[in-house]
């Protein structure tokens, strides 16, 4: 093979590797740390948020080392402690966020510092 067209094949190959890398960000198997889809939600459906999040998101229920556990808010209204998770059905909702201690102080004022788990509902 002449060098232009090694060249030619060389940058075809890496446009392709580079494309399927910018794209794969975008499909089922990407996760976004922060959020659970509601795609994600639908493996975990018949699950309680509590167990769903414990497959999918293990990390958001567990407390920073020196802030309280994270509060549960419901489309916007404060719903207590992690442990109401366990009456809620994954099912239920379209999407799960997590905010930091940071994040939530901003959005909820006091007492959230060690962050919030919010579910929005369909």
């Amino acid at each position: 093979m002449t060098r232009p067209r090694l060249a030619l094949m060389t940058l075809l190959v890496a446009l392709v590797a580079g494309s399927a890398c910018s794209t794969a960000g975008t499909g089922s198997s990407s996760r976004n740390s922060s959020v659970v889809s509601a795609e994600e939600l639908q493996t975990v459906a018949t699950f309680s948020v509590m167990d769903a999040l414990r497959r999918i998101r293990p990390a958001w229920l567990r407390a920073r080392s020196n802030a309280s556990p994270p509060v549960v808010v419901v489309d916007g209204v404060r719903m207590g402690s992690v442990e109401v998770l366990h009456t809620l059905r994954a099912d239920q909702f379209v999407e799960i966020r997590h905010r930091t201690g940071s994040d939530a102080t901003t959005l909820y004022g006091t007492g959230v510092a060690g962050g919030v788990i919010e579910l929005t509902t369909h």
